[in-house]
């Protein structure tokens, strides 16, 4: 039996029968305004606050400080579990362990992550974003043996993670480069429906090794307590 960690999505942990499955790296996709850092927020705020797991945000596309201004105004966020510790977030790309090694390798940009995850001591961690990672190494070889590395690395820490993939708007696709869905333990894709005028948000388990879930669309709502999900309803 799989042990499984709580989102902190109710929707989600019911789609997933009881959560993520500890130890597992899952993709989250989705365009820009699906809910992705929500999301992932959500699940590292539950963890600290409701299991005592530290959580990691590493980012390498937005600034930390503007980042925790957005997190503000919903009630999972909070500020003492940021400043004891138990939740981090981390802007990578200012950080002395990446900044010191231009220009950047596979085994430099490895190295930083694995360092940061082990000195944070998380259970929970997400990276921000894959494919910013991925634009940076140049050529589809060094991005199939860096995901293949960074799956390893993380299976081998021993953490729960996600990792953010961007993709265009209004497409049916996992990742950019073809490559994060197969080295990964599950899917989590988060799209647009347009119905009637209105730009809906929905989310869907595409996969998820070791769970016998759900593959069907379920609506996004995104209020104060983070992301709600609702059945889809007939359009």
């Amino acid at each position: 039996m799989l042990e499984k960690i709580k989102t902190g999505i109710e929707g989600l942990d019911v789609i997933l029968d009881g959560g993520i499955p500890r130890g597992h790296c899952v993709l989250l996709s989705g365009s820009c305004g699906t809910g992705k850092t929500i999301l992932s927020q959500q699940f590292l705020f539950t963890g600290a606050r409701e299991f005592n797991e530290t959580g990691l945000y590493i980012s390498l596309s937005e600034p930390r400080d503007k980042m925790l201004a957005y997190l503000q105004d919903f009630e999972f966020y909070d500020k003492g579990l940021i400043e004891s510790g138990k939740v981090k977030v981390v802007d990578l790309t200012q950080d002395d362990r990446l900044v010191n090694f231009q220009p950047l390798t596979n085994k430099s940009l490895m190295n930083a992550i694995s360092s940061v995850i082990m000195d944070s001591k998380a259970k929970r961690v997400v990276l921000d974003s894959i494919t910013v990672i991925c634009n940076s190494l140049g050529n589809q070889v060094n991005i199939r043996d860096f995901l293949f590395e960074l799956s390893l690395q993380l299976k081998y820490i021993d953490c729960t993670s996600i990792l953010i993939s961007e993709v265009p708007p209004m497409t049916f696709q996992y990742s950019v480069y073809g490559i994060e869905e197969f080295i990964t333990d599950g899917v989590i894709l988060m799209r647009e429906l347009e119905n009637k005028g209105d730009l809906l948000r929905t989310l869907q388990v595409v996969k998820m090794r070791g769970v016998a879930h759900s593959r069907s669309r379920n609506i996004v709502e995104i209020s104060q307590k983070g992301i709600e999900l609702k059945p889809m309803f007939e359009l």
